[in-house]
């Protein structure tokens, strides 16, 4: 076997560790919080959440519990059927109720505590993360009908959500530790959130939270590092998932997460194995480009569907969001450019050590990942 040979092997069995172990890795999602007023005038507060994770105290910080300094703690809760979960729990989500605070500016809001329910949804799988659904009804002890929401700093982001008769009114994303835009109970109002908020978010969803879109990313910097190349390729790219991801938010379009994850792993198979064959951007390649965009904007739409977008400010919100895609997309190429490109992109070497084992590794991950999406 050649040295060629060898060096090809050697990095897609690396490749295919790595996978193994990320394939068994429990991801952290934002915890969903959704706050209505009912008719007797108390509030229900129904919490979307991995609980394994919060009682771990592993929170987004970490890009998946195995990563985590109580993934030990974690896996154990894990493997507990859904009933002793369910048992070992409930002193945890008496805890939790008092962790979460309101205030108003007056000061901390009082709140009392009518019923409390936890129903752990089943899932066998142990290799995939539970979610639960812990529910609260309470009354608050307030003249302010402006109140603020605290999440404790040691779980997960969270997205809090205001609802009507299933109608969601408002949300905001709130970093653990933080407080929330200003709630207004007796309108059922959330202070709208900043662009910043949205461009900040944009951002996170590629670097760190956005691997497969990083992936597609380099898959284009491999094969030209030319300006102009990056350039056409990467405005192909924001163009069209800007497209779709206006279209999924407005509701125009909806297709399935189970349909669109898939195909989003395939494009990154396809841009990485074109690379073998390929040396420099073609127009087939730019209108590919343009076509696999419009798959990852559906990708972007369940970020922001969870966020929520201002009716009242929805182009410049969506703007927003996009302009933090691409200052992810760009900070990757960046980094791409800087530990690799700047040094051997001008070597003899370039295509047989850099570009074409790399190329390899992402279409293999690529691969892995469709067959995880259709098939687990």
């Amino acid at each position: 076997m050649t040295l060629r040979a060898r060096l090809y092997f050697g990095l897609l069995g690396t490749l295919l560790l790595l996978v193994s172990t990320l394939s068994r890795a429990h991801e952290i999602t934002p915890t969903i919080i959704e706050m209505e007023v009912l008719p007797d005038n108390s509030l229900e507060m129904r919490v979307d959440t991995n609980l394994e994770a919060l009682m771990s105290e592993i929170g987004t910080e970490h890009a998946d519990t195995d990563n985590a300094p109580t993934a030990e703690q974690y896996n154990q809760l894990r493997a507990l059927p859904t009933a002793e979960l369910s048992t070992k729990a409930d002193p945890f989500v008496a805890k939790l109720f008092n962790q979460i605070t309101l205030a108003s500016t007056d000061g901390p809001v009082p709140k009392s505590l009518l019923s409390s329910d936890l129903a752990v949804i089943d899932q066998p799988d142990i290799d995939l993360a539970r979610q639960s659904l812990v529910t609260y009804r309470f009354t608050v002890e307030s003249t302010s009908s402006e109140i603020t929401f605290s999440w404790p700093e040691a779980y997960s982001d969270a997205v809090v959500r205001l609802s009507e008769q299933g109608e969601i009114k408002g949300a905001s994303w709130v970093a653990a530790g933080t407080q929330s835009e200003s709630i207004n109970l007796s309108r059922l109002e959330l202070k709208r959130q900043g662009l910043l908020d949205y461009v900040k978010r944009g951002f996170e969803h590629i670097l760190p939270l956005g691997l497969d879109h990083i992936l597609f990313v380099l898959g284009l910097y491999l094969l030209s590092q030319r300006l102009k190349d990056l350039l056409w390729q990467v405005t192909a790219f924001t163009a069209a998932h800007t497209l779709t991801l206006a279209l999924a938010i407005l509701g125009l379009v909806n297709i399935p997460p189970y349909i669109v994850e898939p195909l989003i792993a395939l494009s990154i198979v396809y841009i990485a194995i074109e690379n073998l064959f390929k040396d420099r951007v073609s127009k087939s390649r730019i209108g590919l480009v343009f076509g696999f965009g419009l798959l990852h904007g559906l990708g972007f739409a369940g970020v922001l569907r969870e966020i929520g977008l201002e009716s009242d400010s929805f182009v410049e919100s969506l703007i927003a969001f996009n302009i933090g895609v691409e200052l992810g997309q760009l900070a990757t190429l960046v980094i791409a450019h800087l530990l690799v490109g700047y040094w051997f992109s001008s070597k003899a070497f370039w295509n047989r050590w850099v570009r074409i084992p790399l190329s390899l590794g992402i279409s293999l991950l690529g691969a892995i990942w469709f067959v995880e999406r259709v098939f687990y």
